[in-house]
C-alpha cells in the first residue's frame, strides 16, 4: 500500500464513521488492503498546575473558587485527602446545580481524588467543618476543559455539521466522520431500546496529562457492576480510579431536554487486553472494571449479556453511543433517507493488529468518543461486538469492532455470556 493512500486513511481521527448503503460481500470478506482508523479516545482538555491547600491539620471550614478561564469543564484534583469524622467536602456549581461529595481519604481510600466535572470554567470547593482537626488536603492540578460537551439541540432528521456529503478518499478516508446524511438519533425517540440503552454511559478520566471520553456499559458479570471499555480508553488503576461514568446522560423525550444523569466513579480493574496483539497476547482491545456504586446499581440501570454467536451477515444492530461526548444516541440507519438499518456487512476479519478472525465490521454512524460501545444485534437484544475501529473497509467508510465471542473466551469466568 502506498504512502498516499496511508496518509488520506489516517485522516478520518480517532473513532468515527458512518454508515454506507453497501451490501455486505461475498462471504462478509472485507478487502485484505483495507485501512482501519487508528484509534484513540476523544481528549476533551488538558491537566493544567493549580496550587491551593488546606492548613495542615486544619482549624476549621475552607472555601475557594477555582477558576480556570475558558474552560468548558473542570474537575479538580485532591492530593493528600483526609477528612476528620463527620467532616466532608463539597464541589459545586456556582449556582449550586451540581454538587458533589466527598469525605475520609476519599472515594478509593487512598487520599488521590479526581473529582467529578463541573460544567463552565469555576468549580467552588468548600470544606465543611464544625471542630477541624483533619488533615485537609491539596490541589496540585485540575482538568481544563477544552471540547465543548453541552447538550446538542438537533435532533434527528435535522442538518448537523456532519451530515454534509463527502468526497471520499483513496483507501475509504474521509476529512469527517459522516460520509452521508445523519444516521443517527437520540435514544429517546427509541423508547422500544430502553432497556439496551440504560446500561450504556458516558466515560470521563484522566489519562496522559489529559482528560478523554469514552463510551462504556454494564455487562453481564461474576463482579457486582462490572463494566467493559475499550483498552485504547482505559487500560490502567490510575485510569479507572480517574473515572466519572455519567448514566442517564440523554434527552428526556425526543426533542425534549437533557437529562444531567448520575455520576459513578470506577473502582477496580479486573482484565485488560491491548488493542494490537504482541506476540500471543493483545488484540482485543477490551477492558474489564467495577464501578464503586450501590449494590442495587444495576437493578436501576440493568445489563447488557454479550453472547458467544458469531453475528450473521446483515442482521440489523443497535450502535448505542456518546458520540462526542454528547447526549446518548443510537447509530440505526445507514441512508440518507433514512429507511435502510445499520447492519453486520463482515464478520471473522483480521483488522490491523488483531486477533486473527476476531472482527466484525458494520454500517453505522460513529464518531470520537463512540469507542467502547456495544454492538447490539436488534433481533435478539444480545450484544455481538465492542465498537473500537472506524474506517475498516476499502471505500466503504465501515466500523469495526471485536466480536464479542472472543471476548467471552479471553474473560473467561469474569463475564456471563449468553451461548
Amino acid at each position: 500500500m502506498n504512502r498516499m493512500m496511508l496518509v488520506a486513511g489516517s485522516l478520518l481521527a480517532l473513532t468515527g464513521c458512518a454508515g454506507n448503503v453497501d451490501a455486505p460481500g461475498a462471504g462478509g470478506a472485507d478487502d485484505p488492503d483495507e485501512i482501519e482508523t487508528a484509534p484513540g479516545p476523544l481528549r476533551a482538555g488538558d491537566v493544567i498546575a493549580y496550587a491551593a491547600e488546606t492548613s495542615h491539620p486544619y482549624a476549621g471550614g475552607w472555601k475557594q473558587a477555582i477558576t480556570s478561564p475558558g474552560a468548558t469543564f473542570v474537575r479538580v484534583h485532591f492530593n493528600d485527602f483526609s477528612l476528620a469524622k463527620g467532616d466532608y467536602v463539597t464541589v459545586s456549581s456556582p449556582d449550586g446545580a451540581q454538587s458533589f461529595r466527598y469525605e475520609d481519604r476519599g472515594p478509593n481510600g487512598d487520599g488521590d481524588v479526581w473529582t467529578f466535572a463541573i460544567d463552565g470554567e469555576t468549580a467552588i470547593v468548600e470544606l465543611h467543618s464544625s471542630t477541624g482537626g483533619g488533615h485537609g488536603f491539596s490541589i496540585a492540578d485540575i482538568g481544563h476543559g477544552t471540547l465543548a460537551i453541552a447538550p446538542d439541540p438537533v435532533t434527528s432528521g435535522e442538518a448537523t455539521p456532519h451530515s454534509v456529503s463527502l468526497e471520499r478518499r483513496p483507501g475509504g478516508g474521509t476529512p469527517d466522520i459522516v460520509c452521508a446524511t445523519e444516521g443517527r438519533e437520540n435514544i429517546a425517540c427509541h423508547e422500544e431500546l430502553d432497556g439496551q440503552q440504560r446500561p450504556v454511559a458516558r466515560l470521563s478520566f484522566v489519562r496522559d496529562g489529559g482528560m478523554y471520553l469514552c463510551t462504556g456499559w454494564l455487562i453481564a458479570g461474576s463482579n457486582d457492576n462490572t463494566l467493559i471499555t475499550n483498552n485504547h480508553c482505559i487500560s490502567t488503576q490510575a485510569e479507572t480510579a480517574s473515572l466519572e461514568a455519567r448514566f442517564g446522560y440523554q434527552n428526556t423525550t425526543c426533542s425534549g431536554p437533557v437529562a444531567a444523569g448520575v455520576s459513578v466513579r470506577g473502582g477496580s480493574l479486573l482484565k485488560t487486553n491491548s488493542r494490537t496483539r504482541s506476540r500471543s497476547r493483545g488484540g482485543l482491545d477490551y477492558t474489564l472494571i467495577t464501578l464503586l456504586a450501590p449494590n442495587d446499581f444495576e437493578e436501576t440501570w440493568g445489563e447488557l449479556i454479550p453472547t458467544t454467536e458469531t453475528p450473521s451477515l446483515g442482521a440489523h444492530i443497535n450502535f448505542i453511543q456518546h458520540p462526542g461526548g454528547r447526549p446518548k444516541q443510537v447509530g440505526y440507519w445507514r441512508d440518507a433517507e433514512h429507511t435502510l438499518r445499520c447492519q453486520i456487512d463482515a464478520r471473522n476479519q483480521t483488522y490491523s493488529g488483531t486477533v486473527v478472525g476476531s472482527q466484525i465490521g458494520y454500517s453505522c454512524d460513529s464518531e470520537g468518543g463512540s469507542s467502547g460501545s456495544p454492538i447490539i444485534d436488534a433481533g435478539t437484544g444480545l450484544v455481538v461486538g465492542l465498537h473500537h475501529l472506524a474506517n475498516v473497509g476499502w471505500f466503504t467508510c465501515r466500523n469495526g469492532g471485536t466480536e464479542m465471542s472472543a471476548i467471552c473466551a479471553d474473560a473467561g469466568a469474569l463475564l456471563d455470556c449468553s451461548p
